[in-house]
């Protein structure tokens, strides 16, 4: 195992179960959450995309990690924290590390690519 750490970008797609009724969103409420975990060493992260109907959220943010997994592992746990705070109740979970955000887009292009095969 490595013996330091670095930063990973962790992309994850929610399904958001319970949507709020009202204009404050859950999607908001993670990416409020996540923020907290920022800094200036993090920047432009965490960034967000969500539906209007805040059923859905993308969220992209760091974590230091040793590893891939390591970086998987920190990312799910910090969601799951983020996610408690926002009274939000998950369905669909999809999480990704890459050392960085072009990494992720190579992912992201490739499977979207095998998804419009089938």
């Amino acid at each position: 195992m490595s013996r330091f750490h670095h930063l990973w970008i962790v992309e994850a797609e929610l399904e958001i179960r319970n949507p709020a009724p009202d204009a404050d969103s859950r999607c908001e409420r993670i990416f409020q959450a996540l923020e907290r975990f920022a800094s200036e060493d993090t920047e432009p992260y965490p960034a967000q995309a969500a539906t209007n109907d805040d059923g859905w959220a993308e969220l992209t943010f760091p974590v230091f990690a040793p590893t891939r997994f390591a970086a998987v592992a920190a990312g799910a746990t910090l969601l799951a924290e983020a996610c408690a705070e926002a009274d939000a109740e998950v369905g669909v979970v999809r999480l990704t590390a890459g050392e960085g955000s072009a990494e992720l887009l190579r992912y992201r292009e490739r499977t979207q690519a095998m998804e419009a095969e089938r």
